[in-house]
């Protein structure tokens, strides 16, 4: 009985202390509260198109390197083969100039980068590997590791991810055979300057 009745006394107290608190907090805050708004912005020295002069002046791969904006950052795509022999995952010799090239630009900026290897559809045929995904995704972490190992790379502002063949190359970009076997080296630099809604 003396536990209903405690239990009744707590009820009313916090029904009278609601009363006093809830109406006030309603009308700061139509008072005072301004519309919430925010921006996404990065240094002015390091928008998008500044980023693809960096890249574009530094590493002279032809067709093999397309850049697309997109509302995450730049991306730069790389065929994989200058990275990689078909359906293998051993970084060629020849390729580690490059990564070293890009490690020095990724050193210069205040960006973090996703390391994002795609594949073809039949691309683990002639490898190891049991599907694309897996594929993709050693390769994705032997070139970040490389990146961090060799080149110095803050291990904190980059990382790998894999998507084997379910993000093919085209839509909204010039397609090409060969892109659908690629490295995106995504750097990550929104510009967003208006208010979010």
């Amino acid at each position: 009985m003396r536990n209903k009745i405690r239990r009744i006394k707590y009820f009313i107290y916090f029904i009278i202390l609601s009363w006093s608190i809830i109406p006030t907090f309603a009308t700061e805050n139509s008072q005072n509260s301004p519309q919430i708004t925010g921006q996404l912005t990065q240094n002015k020295y390091n928008q998008s198109s500044n980023i693809e002069d960096l890249f574009s002046k530094n590493l002279n791969l032809g067709n093999c390197i397309i850049y697309t904006k997109v509302p995450r950052g730049l991306v730069v795509s790389i065929c994989s083969t200058v990275f990689f022999d078909e359906g293998q995952d051993i970084l060629l010799e020849s390729s580690k100039t490059i990564l070293s090239t890009i490690a020095q630009i990724l050193k210069t900026m205040n960006k973090s980068c996703s390391i994002e290897s795609n594949t073809a559809y039949n691309s683990y045929e002639k490898s190891k590997y049991k599907s694309n995904w897996e594929l993709s995704t050693v390769r994705a972490g032997k070139i970040v590791d490389y990146l961090i190992k060799v080149e110095k790379v803050n291990p904190q502002k980059i990382h790998a991810i894999g998507f084997g063949e379910f993000m093919p190359f085209k839509s909204n970009v010039d397609y090409k055979n060969s892109m659908d076997k690629r490295i995106d080296f995504v750097i990550l630099n929104y510009e967003k300057e208006n208010p979010l809604n």
